[in-house]
């Protein structure tokens, strides 16, 4: 019997959030890494996870999948993606699982309940708050969202490459992820970033994701979730591979992060 040829893919036929979840997701990498993140601190499992911005909400389904147990919520405010997440991520879990997903279309500032033991904002989505007092009434938000021993976790990135106007190319299985650092403000701290998609016919997927940010630093998020009353607030670095300089996806607890170009961390709060 002759084997099915496999598509190229172009910028006509692919869809774009089938690619962001290949070329800068890792839900079963994350999932574990949080679950474990909870277990460690509080000596029991996590059982309701929030994922703020959630997008396609492929992290909280990969959630649900690791114990029977398991519940999820997801909030975004852009109703389309969260239909995309419903008809090519929910739609794979089975029907008890599909039971333990929430998707919630609202603002993240304004959902409270019901009470997680872990809410997570990923991919530096938070970064669309511009002002100490937007991020701060967001990580407040998160607070009064968890239950009794919740964590609420932030990822950041930083290093001097992060305020250069470039654009970073990684080889994808039939395309190419383009992160494009198109416009850095340092006075303000805003920044512009986009997505693109190269495909081997030539073809381009400009603009598939625009992000209009705030680089936000370690010590303002930190400041900030100690003012909403986060305990044991923290910062998980990335450990370097020695050969390439590259993150080794290892993340450990520090008080004084390195001197890398680029870097990644997340930065943790206890209620």
């Amino acid at each position: 019997m002759a084997t099915k040829k496999k598509r190229k893919l172009t910028a006509r036929n692919s869809d774009k959030h089938d690619l962001y979840q290949k070329s800068v997701q890792a839900p079963d990498v994350d999932a574990r890494f949080l679950a474990r993140l909870y277990k460690k601190a509080n000596d029991k499992p996590a059982r309701l996870f929030r994922e703020d911005f959630c997008g396609t909400a492929v992290l909280s389904c990969e959630f649900v999948k690791r114990h029977r147990k398991n519940r999820a919520v997801g909030v975004d405010f852009h109703g389309p993606t969260l239909d995309w997440g419903r008809k090519h991520n929910l739609s794979n879990l089975s029907a008890d699982q599909q039971k333990r997903v929430r998707l919630i279309q609202d603002n993240v500032l304004n959902v409270r309940s019901p009470k997680a033991d872990i809410i997570a904002a990923m991919n530096f989505s938070y970064a669309v708050f511009k002002t100490r007092k937007d991020l701060g009434s967001y990580i407040s938000n998160a607070y009064r969202s968890l239950d009794e021993d919740g964590l609420f976790v932030m990822d950041a990135w930083g290093g001097p490459q992060s305020q250069e106007l470039m654009e970073e190319k990684k080889r994808m299985s039939g395309f190419n992820y383009v992160w494009d650092q198109d416009d850095f403000d340092p006075v303000s701290h805003h920044i512009l970033c986009k997505i693109h998609f190269d495909f081997r016919d030539g073809s381009r997927m400009r603009n598939a994701f625009v992000y209009d940010w705030r680089l936000w630093t370690l010590p303002e998020m930190q400041e900030l979730m100690a003012d909403a009353g986060f305990q044991d607030i923290h910062v998980l670095w990335e450990g370097t591979e020695k050969k390439t300089g590259a993150g080794n996806g290892v993340f450990r607890r520090v008080t004084r992060g390195g001197d890398e170009l680029a870097w990644i961390a997340y930065v943790v709060g206890k209620k």
